[in-house]
């Protein structure tokens, strides 16, 4: 009788998480000889694209081996060079890591790093001179960034940083970059301050010491390469007050902003002058999060004060569904809604109530423009950023005086077309929906 032992397994391959290294896998076996027939090794080319040092034609090769183990672990390895890469220049750009829950005594206790402005962190608990270094000055406005909940912190898409485009296009360096050359207002010249959430690492890898992805988690090493996976265990893999995308949205607006802005400190004042404002960026589901706690009665009562604009992109919240009208108010005079339309970019294609003349949900509470070449949410950021960088600091210059002008909504010239069906009966077809089939076929 015949019997298979554990170690008689194939072994997990591992792969260095650094760019330059990451062609050679430490297991030796017949893939990973294989796959390093050619070393996929990378660079930051002078366009600032990651392309293979072997072939700088080629971008991030994927498919190495018909083994997609294999492939999925170098991705793993891709994927972390990259953040690493991301954040180190996120902080030279002065941003540092913050990890909640506050107050967590250590990098190995279970956490999730957000990013913060170093002036939020170092920075005195009066209001400085002028005289004083920028880098000491308490912002005067601060803009907070939800990303999409399925990419590593400081990355915005794959799609980008490992392709065309390069790496600060596909990340919040170049987002980052734009704030700092913003003022913060008329009379405050400094750049805002700039908070980044992380809803994307939040399953906790204890044996790695941090937050990884969805699609991440299953990267991470196994007792064998044909091992099912690593399943989810509330006791080892969740963030305290961060285990899920709605409640480290809530964790950050209501406990690490507050915190950072010394906003409950300054309630406590009478005759305050100088009120941090607050915008809002948010991406995807998480920003369907972000508005449903801003329309809470608690998220409104904690920041409405401060709201000073909000840019929803690529999210799905109903305004119907928000139940606090100080909120509803805000978004239709002090919100933006970016959607995925053939428009050009920055095209209004709805007002506040909506437009049922289109074919996608319009019914955000705002106005509504296109978010331009974007044809998936994860680009939306990506292609729509000029657009919103550009409202958002029109909004800030303007102050409270600021509402949104009435829309012109730009509607399509073109008439249904009649085609017919598979059984030769006459339909009538949107020509926005016959391109995209035209395109998908």
């Amino acid at each position: 009788m015949f019997r298979r032992r554990w170690s008689g397994l194939p072994a997990d391959p591992i792969y260095p998480s650094d760019l330059t290294e990451l062609g050679f896998v430490r297991h030796h076996t017949y893939h990973s000889a294989r796959a390093n027939q050619k070393s996929h090794r990378y660079f930051v080319n002078e366009q600032d694209e990651i392309r293979l040092i072997d072939d700088p034609d080629y971008y991030f090769k994927y498919f190495i081996t018909k083994n997609e183990r294999w492939n999925e672990r170098q991705r793993f390895a891709f994927n972390s060079a990259c953040r690493d890469l991301i954040l180190a220049r996120l902080q030279s750009l002065g941003l540092q890591q913050i990890l909640l829950p506050l107050g967590t005594p250590s990098p190995s206790h279970p956490h999730v790093p957000i990013l913060a402005s170093t002036n939020l962190l170092n920075r005195p608990d009066h209001n400085p001179s002028q005289d004083e270094p920028t880098s000491r000055r308490r912002p005067s406005r601060v803009v907070v960034i939800f990303p999409e909940g399925t990419s590593e912190l400081g990355v915005i898409t794959h799609r980008v940083v490992s392709n065309a485009g390069g790496v600060t296009k596909g990340s919040m360096i170049g987002l980052v970059q734009a704030l700092q050359q913003q003022p913060s207002s008329p009379s405050d010249p400094t750049p805002p301050g700039v908070i980044i959430a992380n809803p994307g690492e939040l399953w906790w890898w204890p044996e790695g010491q941090r937050g990884l992805t969805p699609f991440g988690r299953h990267g991470v090493p196994m007792a064998s390469a044909v091992h099912y996976g690593r399943f989810h265990d509330k006791d080892k893999n969740e963030i305290p007050g961060n285990e899920g995308v709605p409640e480290h949205v809530r964790y950050v607006l209501s406990e690490a902003v507050p915190e950072l802005l010394l906003l409950r400190k300054d309630d406590e004042k009478d005759g305050d002058k100088v009120r941090t404002k607050i915008d809002v960026i948010a991406v995807g589901m998480t920003a369907d999060c972000v508005e449903k706690y801003l329309g809470s009665d608690e998220g409104w009562e904690k920041l409405g004060g401060r709201l000073n604009s909000l840019a929803v992109v690529g999210g799905f919240q109903d305004v119907d569904e928000l139940k606090c009208e100080g909120f509803k108010r805000f978004l239709e005079e002090r919100a933006r809604a970016y959607i995925l339309h053939h428009a050009p970019l920055d095209t209004p294609v709805a007002g506040p109530k909506g437009n049922p003349k289109l074919f996608t949900f319009t019914s955000f509470g705002c106005p509504v423009f296109s978010a331009g070449d974007a044809l998936v949410t994860e680009m939306a950021l990506v292609e729509a950023q000029p657009a919103i960088l550009k409202w958002i600091q029109q909004v800030a210059l303007e102050g409270d005086a600021y509402k949104n002008p009435d829309v012109v909504v730009v509607e399509d010239d073109e008439e249904e077309e009649e085609v017919e069906d598979v059984d030769g009966a006459s339909v009538n077809v949107h020509p926005e929906l016959s391109e995209q089939q035209s395109a998908s076929s």
